[in-house]
């Protein structure tokens, strides 16, 4: 009457929504860890803009080659 693996309702553990739990955990997980990439991302990219303007300050002369030293060290931490 009742198979091997097959629970009394014969869906193998996806009774009552249990399919639709799993479904939107993936998905969860999946969002979540695009969302962290993107995030590294951006943030990678304002720091290459900051590094740039004080790289351009340095350049045109508007602070002193100690001030770039001091600057730079903050910004690679």
């Amino acid at each position: 009457m009742f198979h091997d693996n097959w629970n009394y309702m014969g869906h193998m553990g996806f009774h009552q929504g249990g399919f639709m739990f799993w479904v939107i955990a993936i998905l969860v997980v999946f969002l979540l860890v695009k969302i962290f990439k993107d995030n590294k991302k951006v943030h990678k990219n304002s720091e290459d803009e900051s590094l740039q303007i004080l790289k351009n300050r340095f350049a045109r002369g508007d602070i002193t080659e100690e001030e770039y030293s001091s600057k730079k060290s903050i910004l690679n931490l």
